[in-house]
């Protein structure tokens, strides 16, 4: 095979016909046929746990273990995917997801129903739709035929596509965009039109689509973009449709009822420390000998301090940032190595040297404080009319930053400039062959070549929709942003997009920082303007953080080997319908719930992402950068570290580099990432040590020790481990939520809690 993307169709599918043929007879390989075709894909369990090596491109196998596990390795067009129950229980979902996470999205507390909740109740459902469904088809003359119902079986394929439409709803939650839309309404009191609120959360939502899906060839075919993210999909899909099963060092009981088992097993756990005893959370046994000691709670409190202790019995905590069991050690190495310099290094000197009087000030929160040490009284400085106040603001005070939130701001500065730096200079030639069309085709990109693609021009195309619909939309309603402003936030994602896709689809750490970047321009370009200040970061950054979402979903697309362009419309559909039903439930919960965004609402709908939101645009779009960042201000050393992020990736390169020619030991400093370093960091606050260190305790023990002494056991179970925790932990959390913290109920008061 050639490293161009010309080859001949033939091969690919005799491969398909000789893992068929030659597997078929193995034990524990059973592969339905139904006319000559497999009825399903099916991982096959006993191959994976022989091997842990990567393989080579050209084999008919994945080169990554990782992938070997839960993604079959064989196709057969034959099987259906666009039938009516698909398309019946996808668009179901995404509404109900959509309408459910959006509405709890503007509570305190809130709940978040996951895409693999969604994902296990899919199951069930295509099930039964498969048996109750007339096996019939329409005609539809020139179209071509349609079948309503294939078979009497729900396929994965199918299930595949209904999770994908589900996760535009499901897996980012309520839309980003509309946090504009509760700003400006309850907080500012613009008067937002319902054709605003409409367009601008499309206009986001469609953007990081076709973004995604020019990006795809760069994003979702290269086999070294794994995105481990969607591994635990791609096991919970395997587990449920896989009846095969092997011995992994001595373990027999299946997938399936390993799952089950897990999942029941931490959704009973959760009671424990998600209500019934909290000190199994945070269990900060330090703080319980010294409570008084100030020292002590700045060094080991796991709220508001920096947690230096690894130890919690709660998976929320260990996986507050990401699943552990998905991310390779090598990256949370990177992740916590930052971590431990930046957080329990740098920023207890600064803290106790009272650099930028943060002695006065708590060591680890997300509010911003006034010269009183107070928490800072955004609306002392604004007018009736949500313009900024600048005589007030001379009298009352510049806002103080703690020390945690003001260090990670130079930390957000280095990532931005390290992020691209490091990409071009170690993926350049990998993001030139995509260019050229040579990218290294593995198996599952050659069996996806079988298919129609979707033609680059039909995102391209949309995407331009967009653009000249975002561009109409700020200057038709009067939103003080200029028409030329869409085009600079454009510019950030188009820089940004690739580069922020390759490192998560690798290591499953979350590279967007665009926040900052458009916080800082928008703050500079448009200050005194906090409606155009918020579209204009909305715009720049939520492209990409939907763009990353679609395009870790194409690549589950790609592993199941859904036809593309099923794909696109699915995608595209549920898009669509998501966003309108995210702004329909915005309006109508703005509308008709009472005192809905105050802070003493009775119910909780206080709006805390309209909130955060409103906050931002008054610091950054109304005082501005200029007053905080400048230079002479109080903060403006840490303008430094935009030179230095962008100078160690280039350093560490240059001495691999140098050193390689000249036979030097250098080879480690491929696994020295900078943009890790700096950008693993991204949640601190309202994330502390203990989610760090606990979060990289899990992972060396699974991913690097259980991966190396017992591989066959890694490879059957641990993608499967990684999904019944998050499923467990998420059905739990829906269960305390709806059936006793929203009702009104406590857990008695005891010691423990």
């Amino acid at each position: 095979m050639s490293d161009n993307h010309e080859f001949d169709v033939e091969p690919t599918e005799k491969a398909v016909k000789d893992v068929v043929d030659t597997k078929g007879g193995e034990p524990g390989f059973e592969v339905e046929l139904e006319n000559g075709h497999l009825q399903d894909l099916e991982v096959d369990v006993a191959a994976i746990v022989q091997d842990g090596k990567v393989e080579d491109f050209e084999a008919d196998t994945s080169p990554y273990p990782e992938v070997r596990a839960v993604v079959p390795d064989m196709d057969d067009q034959a099987i259906p995917v666009n039938t009516l129950r698909m398309w019946i229980i996808g668009i179901i979902f995404t509404m109900i997801g959509a309408g459910v996470n959006q509405f709890f999205s503007l509570r305190y507390p809130s709940v978040h129903i996951v895409g693999l909740v969604a994902e296990l109740l899919a199951y069930p459902c295509g099930v039964f739709l498969a048996k109750v469904l007339p096996l019939y088809t329409i005609n539809l003359g020139r179209l071509g035929t349609w079948c309503i119902n294939p078979d009497r079986h729900f396929n994965i394929k199918e299930h595949a596509v209904i999770t994908i439409m589900a996760n535009v709803s499901f897996g980012a939650g309520g839309a980003d965009s509309t946090s504009i839309i509760q700003a400006g309404k309850k907080f500012y009191n613009f008067d937002i039109k319902p054709g605003f609120s409409v367009l601008i959360v499309l206009c986001c939502q469609l953007l990081g689509f076709g973004v995604a899906g020019l990006a795809s060839p760069w994003l979702v075919e290269p086999a070294s973009i794994i995105w481990p993210g969607v591994l635990s999909n791609c096991a919970l899909l395997s587990t449920l449709h896989t009846k095969l099963n092997a011995v992994a060092n001595g373990w027999r009981i299946s997938r399936l009822r390993f799952f089950m088992y897990v999942m029941v097993g931490a959704g009973v756990w959760y009671f424990f420390p998600g209500l019934i005893f909290v000190g199994l959370s945070y269990f900060t046994w330090v703080c319980w000998i010294a409570p008084n000691n100030l020292i002590v709670n700045h060094l080991f409190g796991m709220v508001s301090g920096l947690g230096l202790s690894p130890i919690t019995f709660d998976w929320s905590q260990i996986a507050y940032n990401t699943n552990p069991l998905l991310s390779p050690s090598w990256a949370a190495l990177n992740v916590f190595g930052g971590f431990v310099v930046f957080f329990w290094l740098v920023t207890p000197i600064l803290y106790y040297t009272n650099t930028w009087f943060l002695a006065y000030l708590p060591m680890c929160t997300a509010d911003l404080y006034d010269n009183t040490a107070q928490v800072y009284n955004v609306t002392r400085v604004m007018n009736a009319d949500g313009t900024f106040n600048v005589g007030e603001y001379e009298q009352y005070s510049p806002p103080f930053l703690p020390a945690t939130f003001a260090f990670v701001y130079g930390i957000s500065f280095a990532a931005l400039t390290a992020v691209p730096v490091h990409i071009y200079l170690w993926h350049g030639t990998q993001i030139w062959a995509a260019q050229q069309g040579r990218t290294k085709l593995d198996i599952h990109a050659r069996l996806m070549r079988l298919y129609k693609s979707v033609p680059w021009y039909w995102y391209g195309s949309l995407t331009l929709l967009i653009f000249v619909l975002a561009i109409v939309t700020v200057v038709v309603y009067h939103t003080n942003l200029p028409w030329w402003a869409i085009i600079l936030a454009s510019l950030i994602p188009a820089v940004y997009m690739i580069p922020c896709g390759i490192i998560q689809g690798i290591t499953n750490v979350d590279a967007n920082q665009l926040n900052v970047l458009a916080e800082f321009i928008g703050g500079y370009m448009f200050n005194g303007k906090p409606l155009a200040n918020m579209i204009f970061k909305i715009l720049s950054t939520d492209v990409v953080g939907q763009g990353l979402y679609f395009a870790q979903d194409m690549k589950l697309g790609h592993y199941l080997k859904v036809p593309p362009r099923t794909l696109f419309f699915a995608q595209g559909s549920a898009t669509i319908l998501g966003a309108l039903t995210q702004t329909g439930v915005t309006l109508w919960m703005l509308g008709n719930i009472n005192e809905i965004c105050d802070s003493e609402q009775k119910d909780g709908f206080t709006c805390p992402n309209g909130r955060t939101v409103f906050s931002s645009s008054v610091i950054w779009g109304a005082i501005g950068p200029a007053r905080v960042y400048s230079v002479g201000k109080i903060y403006s050393g840490l303008l430094h570290f935009f030179w230095l992020g962008a100078l160690t990736p280039l350093v560490s390169w240059a001495i691999w580099k140098y050193g390689m020619k000249r036979g030097w030991k250098v080879a480690w400093i491929e696994w020295l990432n900078w943009p890790l370093i700096y950008v693993g960091t991204y949640n601190v606050p309202p994330a502390t040590g203990i989610n760090y260190s606990s979060w990289a305790l899990v992972n060396v023990i699974f991913n690097f020790w259980l991966k190396k002494k017992f591989f066959a056991w890694w490879s059957k179970y641990n993608y499967v481990l990684a999904a019944a925790l998050d499923t467990g932990l998420a059905i739990s959390t829906i269960v305390i939520f709806f059936c006793i913290s929203y009702p009104g109920g406590v857990f008695p008061d005891w010691w423990g809690e």
